[in-house]
């Protein structure tokens, strides 16, 4: 057997035992040991801790393919004995088919396993799986709660519909992955596709229709209309497990969200019919934006159901934080966890840093007076972002200068564009189906309040710095009412709020803004001319013109 036969072999082996795939982390070190690698060799090839690998991942591996093989397996002899168990394999001979009856039933009644009969040679025949571009989950914790829930959805509740929602990275492929896993054996068919190049319906129907019917493209119905008809036939006929990923690829951004860009809304006929129709399998779609028909369809008591995805409970995450080298008793961890609020991939892109810049000192990386974001996530945030209409970014960037929960008539009249309560809360709904904004009672609980996870925080007021430090270059260079953007319509620090909130905004908006203005205009003397330029200019329009902007350049004037 070559290296990739017994990753193979091993993987059919530890699924049958555990209901699940090989992890990433274990294919390393198997691929190490087959290749005479010590740990700490495997380790710094594949970006694990050593000791992880040693004292944790390792030892479990070998006792899990111990139990597999019936035999005692370690790192030295796993390639022996793994060929000895599939040579007893090989060696079995296969039963022969059984002669047909002349009287054969007209419906067979199909009977499905449950998790722990499935057996290691059922495994090993699947014909009836296609994983598309599902991913391998190498590291997976936690999440029992969300997993309880969906499999009693899809296979107790037999929902039609499932959709998992939540913000970029927030782990709901991961999530599918593993619920597909524990109850593949629930269902005749699987099948997993991705939309993240949004391809048009005709195409993603075709592909599974295909895969379902056993039938050539050229036999499919042509139109959208046939092409679902046949799909629900075939969710009908049989129990099938149909998983599309990345949903919100055809979903169109800005106004609000969850309606389809031009030429894709057949999607939403796709998903109301098969959440309406009547059919013994299940859909699940996985999305950043919750599409329409979800909020119509969805229940708790119908066959229709959505599940918000958010992160991982402190534990959960620790163990996470395990496998990039920290040990779980580091000062300050809690409170890492919390202010990224369990998001996984945060928390992995900011455990690098804090080992890379901070030694590891997790304390001493709190200290600091901004958040981290890292590369990585604010791509993952920069792809929701884009999609906002501009009163979207206008309502995320208040959020960003209040620093803390505000209510809805706080919101509106901090506008400076005329916005009707309607307008303003179809657009928060479209936040929230977008999994960007946290939502509280008042201290009275009497009032909804709305506010921003930290790190979403921390990167919305980057964005704003960023725009508004670009207004005022542009301010300078033209007629300035007519580049004053959201110089005008927002405001630097807010005169009316506690001296503590005040202090924040002058810290974290103001000064940062000061620094990028002096290196953009060479000098702090050299900026405090222009600025000053551009004030004089400012006072020769109404007050209604310039909105915020005059008491913004004087506070940027004040401080500095």
């Amino acid at each position: 057997m070559n290296l990739e036969e017994i990753l193979n072999f091993v993987d059919v082996a530890v699924f049958a035992k555990m209901k699940r795939h090989l992890k990433d982390v274990e294919v390393a070190i198997l691929r190490g040991a087959w290749q005479g690698q010590n740990y700490e060799e495997i380790a710094e090839v594949y970006g694990y801790s050593a000791k992880y690998l040693k004292q944790d991942i390792g030892p479990k591996l070998w006792q899990l393919l111990s139990e597999a093989l019936g035999e005692k397996v370690s790192k030295t002899n796993f390639q022996a004995a793994l060929e000895r168990r599939h040579a007893q394999l090989e060696a079995v001979p296969q039963p022969q088919a059984p002669i047909a009856s002349e009287k054969e039933p007209e419906v067979e009644e199909t009977t499905f396993k449950k998790p722990d009969e499935v057996t290691f040679e059922d495994v090993q025949a699947h014909p009836h799986q296609d994983w598309g571009e599902a991913p391998d989950v190498s590291i997976f914790y936690g999440r029992t709660d969300e997993l309880a829930t969906l499999t009693q959805w899809t296979v107790q509740d037999r929902c039609r519909l499932v959709t998992l929602l939540g913000m970029g990275g927030i782990g709901k492929t991961a999530v599918a992955v593993k619920l597909a896993s524990q109850i593949q054996n629930q269902f005749e068919y699987l099948i997993w596709r991705s939309l993240r190049h949004a391809p048009p319906l005709l195409a993603t129907l075709a592909e599974l229709n295909a895969f379902l019917t056993n039938e050539p493209e050229t036999e499919i119905p042509a139109t959208v209309e046939g092409q679902i008809s046949r799909l629900l036939n075939s969710l009908r006929d049989r129990r099938c497990l149909l998983i599309l990923d990345d949903w919100e690829m055809v979903l169109r951004g800005g106004d609000i969200a969850g309606y389809y860009r031009e030429g894709y809304e057949g999607y939403g006929q796709l998903i109301k019919r098969v959440g309406e129709e009547r059919h013994q399998s299940c859909l699940l779609l996985l999305s950043r934006e919750k599409p329409v028909e979800i909020a119509s369809l969805a229940g708790e008591a119908l066959p229709v159901r959505a599940l918000q995805i958010k992160g991982l409970k402190t534990a959960d995450a620790k163990k996470l934080l395990a496998t990039k080298g920290f040990s779980g008793s580091e000062n300050g961890l809690d409170e890492l966890v919390q202010i990224y609020r369990g998001h996984p991939v945060a928390l992995k892109i900011i455990a690098t840093t804090i080992q890379e810049l901070f030694n590891s000192n997790i304390v001493e990386f709190i200290g600091q007076s901004s958040l981290v974001i890292g590369d990585i996530f604010s791509n993952l945030l920069n792809q929701h972002f884009e999609r906002f209409s501009d009163l979207g970014k206008s309502i995320m960037y208040w959020l960003a200068i209040e620093r803390k929960p505000v209510s809805l008539s706080q919101l509106k009249a901090n506008l400076c564009v005329s916005v009707s309560t309607s307008e303003l809360l179809a657009v928060l709904e479209s936040l929230g189906r977008r999994s960007l904004i946290e939502k509280e009672l008042s201290s009275t609980g009497s009032t909804q309040l709305f506010t921003l996870q930290p790190v979403v925080m921390k990167y919305v007021t980057n964005e704003f710095i960023e725009q508004i430090c670009q207004d005022i270059i542009e301010g300078l260079k033209a007629t300035p009412v007519e580049k004053l953007g959201l110089l005008r319509s927002h405001a630097l620090v807010k005169d009316q709020e506690p001296d503590d909130i005040k202090a924040i905004q002058e810290r974290l908006i103001i000064k940062r803004i000061q620094e990028r203005l002096r290196n953009t205009l060479l000098d702090a003397s050299g900026m405090e001319v222009q600025l000053r330029n551009f004030l004089s200019k400012l006072r020769e329009y109404p007050p209604e013109a310039i909105g915020y902007a005059q008491d913004n350049l004087l506070k940027l004037l004040r401080e500095n």
